[in-house]
């Protein structure tokens, strides 16, 4: 529970009890208005992009993280008390950034296959978070993934407002969720109040437009958090912080408030008057401090955590006297941001363990229910560059279900291809028995399924999107997965993650590294060979994460949708697997594209007269190597971490991203260690 002194309560009324209470207890007077007031420190304590992890239990694995990968909101716990204790309670504030309640079999269990709403359960994220006495928590994407009923009962669980001040009711100017709050505190003797406002990135009404169509409205940042500073301040606001789940602005990005934008949050930093810190997340990189210079000769502190519960930021804010207030002082004491890191020896906290420890079991029983038998071992560590069965699996699966539902329709003749993305570089498929913690690892979103039609010449045009993961080598130079794979994104300022790479399935293709982006897709032919018209038609089984822009990829949000039975993807695959009894990858195995880098040699042309141009010595004149010859990609694993979101060790986003019911669940969720992802992000 919120200890009595963390309640927010109008500046007034707090005074008016604080005098009471210190007139029966004849005890001096705490802000003496006579008296002149003293700089006083303040310490920020901030979350983000917890994606489900309270404790440091990868589900997937079955297992704690490794050693010097610990993580978990249980851990930072500890780190958060030992903050508390150091400086004193009343001068920390905690806040968490959004996209808490998707992300493991943990919240999916407790979000989607038995929701909350319905069992009327405590959701074990809103436990955990309480357990730590938050003050105040903002809306991710990823918060709407699962439904609007599910997420105003996780809010009324939160003991914390849960801020969106910018997720307005549709057709108004009237925000769905509480825009601000106002926490007051006494540090040293003296009063001093911190205005919140919080804000999401606007993709939400991308990635789960089928929750949020007709229902919610998304404003630009920006503009939002300009509309409310001013008012914080009216009210006596000393210090005004965001909580902004969004990343910094991409490298040459200019604020466009109708446009939208994703990461927006260096653009809040430079132009809102008044705003002292920005908690910015979502893109699951590590950045505890940027000082921003503002349009008005201010600065800004932006502090982004880490994700999933691998660090909190600290930011120590010394406050001085102005007017009949405070100010932060950037001159002789400015602000500073360190990240504090849940590996190591750092314990968990027992509140944090307690209060989810029921909720852990059972979701632990659930993951390792048994579905299915292997007939071998299937791995996913060289899926981002190799053609492998369990993406075959995936696009099999997603296929059958496409084509079955388009029997009887004007659709029922069509040819039928899938997409599919390297979630998790990590999943095995052990031989022998498969549980559903398999087919979350390998799946590790809440995608929906959809079918779209797309021409030849579309199809191609996804294809070279796609294949702009790879970095650009020499014609016929050796390929590294290692630092050829995760190309980097000028425009979003982040390496290409995992997620945001698909392959199909149905057609052969080659992806020719040595040409540049947007030429690389090489031989795209039916099975038999035939090539690819550009007015071929295709029926593409594909993510809702996908199909509603997540990660950008041309044509595919205007494509026209012909298949949406919102059925979920990681289900399917179970439903699957049960019904199938024994996985055979004989049965699925579609070797049908290849990273290469260089051309099929050809033979020489022949002269119009049809006879063989001879070469010097009057014969033939053969191919240069004797026979044709390509450069493949290498056919062993060499990934680490998990694929995603986010790249180096490539971690499941976010979505990037969407939400599970998106993807992001993407998407999310997802570059080099800790990058993200959206039309992203996951």
């Amino acid at each position: 529970m919120s200890s009595p002194h963390r309640r927010r309560a109008p500046r007034t009324a707090a005074l008016a009890a604080s005098a009471a209470a210190l007139l029966l207890l004849a005890a001096p007077s705490t802000a003496r208005a006579d008296e002149a007031a003293e700089p006083i420190d303040l310490t920020l304590l901030a979350t983000t992009d917890n994606h489900g992890h309270v404790l440091n239990w990868d589900y997937f694995a079955d297992a704690p993280y490794p050693e010097g990968e610990e993580l978990g909101l249980a851990r930072l716990g500890t780190l958060i008390n030992e903050v508390r204790q150091e400086k004193g309670e009343e001068s920390v504030l905690l806040f968490d950034n959004g996209d808490a309640i998707q992300g493991t079999p943990l919240t999916y269990l407790y979000g989607y296959r038995e929701p909350v709403t319905e069992t009327g359960e405590s959701h074990p994220m809103a436990a955990a978070f309480n357990a730590l006495d938050y003050d105040a928590q903002v809306v991710g994407n990823h918060e709407y993934n699962y439904g609007l009923e599910l997420l105003d009962s996780y809010a009324e669980q939160l003991e914390a407002p849960l801020l969106g001040a910018n997720a307005l009711v549709a057709g108004t100017e009237e925000p769905s969720r509480p825009p601000t709050t106002m926490i007051e505190r006494t540090i040293d003797g003296q009063q001093v109040q911190i205005g919140v406002v919080g804000v999401v990135t606007p993709g939400v009404r991308y990635w789960d437009e089928a929750i949020v169509e007709d229902k919610i409205d998304f404003a630009d940042q920006v503009a939002t958090v300009q509309q409310y500073v001013p008012q914080l301040k009216a009210e006596g606001a000393d210090v005004v912080v965001a909580l902004a789940h969004t990343g910094l602005d991409p490298e040459g990005q200019t604020w466009d408030a109708s446009a939208l934008q994703e990461n927006l949050a260096t653009s809040l930093a430079e132009n809102v008057p008044d705003l002292d810190v920005v908690v910015a997340g979502h893109t699951h990189q590590d950045i505890p401090e940027t000082i921003v210079e503002k349009n008005d000769g201010g600065k800004t502190l932006i502090t982004q955590p880490y994700y999933w519960g691998n660090s909190v930021s600290e930011t120590s804010l010394h406050l001085v006297p102005s007017g009949d207030g405070f100010e932060v002082d950037w001159s002789d004491t400015p602000p500073t941001a360190v990240s504090l890191y849940a590996h190591g020896e750092v314990a968990e906290d027992p509140a944090v363990v307690a209060a989810v420890s029921q909720a852990h079991e059972t979701t632990i029983d659930y993951v390792n229910t048994t579905i299915a038998t292997s007939t071998e071992e299937m791995s996913g560590a060289t899926s981002r560059y190799e053609d492998t069965a369990l993406l075959d699996m995936v696009n099999q699966v997603q296929t059958e279900t496409v084509r079955e539902a388009l029997a009887g329709t004007e659709n029922a003749d069509a040819t039928v291809i899938s997409q599919a993305s390297p979630f998790n570089r990590d999943v095995v498929f052990d031989q022998g028995e498969v549980t559903i913690r398999d087919m979350a690892a390998l799946y590790i979103y809440e995608n929906t399924l959809l079918g779209v039609e797309l021409t030849g010449a579309e199809l191609k045009d996804y294809l070279e999107w796609s294949a702009r993961y790879f970095v650009q080598l020499e014609e016929g130079a050796t390929f590294d997965p290692e630092t050829d794979t995760n190309a980097w994104d000028a425009e979003a300022g982040r390496a290409i993650p995992d997620y945001s790479y698909d392959v199909i399935d149905n057609l052969d293709y080659t992806i020719n590294v040595s040409q540049p982006v947007g030429s690389r897709i090489e031989g795209l032919s039916h099975p038999d060979g035939t090539p690819v018209a550009d007015d071929d038609t295709f029926v593409m089984a594909v993510n809702n994460y996908r199909q509603s822009g997540g990660s950008g990829y041309p044509h595919i949000t205007d494509a026209p949708v012909v298949y949406d039975e919102r059925l979920e993807i990681r289900q399917l695959l179970i439903d699957w697997a049960i019904e199938t009894e024994t996985i055979d990858p004989a049965e699925f195995r579609d070797e049908n594209w290849e990273v290469v880098t260089s051309s099929p040699v050809t033979e020489p042309s022949t002269d119009p007269s049809g006879d063989p141009d001879p070469g010097p010595s009057g014969d033939p004149d053969p191919s240069p190597s004797g026979d044709p010859s390509t450069t493949r990609s290498p056919s062993a694993g060499t990934g680490t971490g998990t694929g995603t979101e986010d790249g180096g060790k490539l971690p499941p986003l976010a979505d990037t991203g969407a939400g599970p019911l998106t993807a992001l669940l993407l998407g999310i969720p997802l570059t080099v260690v800790g990058a993200a992802l959206l039309r992203r992000r996951r």
